[in-house]
């Protein structure tokens, strides 16, 4: 009995290629339209101040909006911005936080502008202090309610007063 081999005979194939990327005489396609393509990312934390204030601020601001029920996609769908930048953000690996995204994020959440000017000093004056970490988050929204010019003074002394009653003991 012969076995016949009914495969056929082995051909060589073409050499595959050894890499499917890009040629690198192609440039990429442009057109970012926030204009984030050629901007560095620091590979680590910032050690700007500011922007570790502000890292905290968003990470206080987002502890509230959880406190509030919301996802980060809810905070996604409300602010427009993307959670990777959120998050970047809170590890402070930004040189210095856009504007225009910044106040995205206080829109959304409905914060004060002028909260996170102050952080970030872009209104000229000193960086705002930050509360202690320590501090109940409600508290800290009650104490910047207290300071929110956007309060009326009648709305002020009603949360003054309730402040007053509990720590009597109600």
């Amino acid at each position: 009995m012969h076995l016949i081999d009914a495969r056929g005979s082995r051909v060589s194939a073409a050499p595959v290629p050894q890499s499917r990327s890009r040629h690198p005489s192609r440039t990429r396609h442009g057109g970012a339209t926030d204009g984030t393509y050629d901007l560095s990312v620091p590979a680590s934390a910032s050690q700007d101040p500011r922007v570790l204030a502000f890292a905290r601020f968003v990470k206080r601001a987002l502890g509230e909006a959880r406190a509030e029920g919301w996802s980060i996609d809810d905070v996604e769908e409300r602010t427009g911005l993307r959670r990777s930048t959120i998050y970047r953000w809170t590890r402070a690996e930004v040189e210095s936080p856009q504007r225009i995204q910044v106040h995205k994020f206080v829109d959304g959440l409905g914060i004060p502008r002028t909260t996170a000017s102050q952080i970030l000093g872009w209104d000229g004056t000193p960086p705002a202090t930050d509360p202690d970490v320590a501090v109940d988050p409600d508290m800290q929204a009650v104490m910047r309610r207290l300071k929110d010019p956007s309060v009326t003074p009648e709305e002020k002394t009603t949360i003054r007063q309730m402040l007053r009653y509990l720590a009597r003991g109600g």
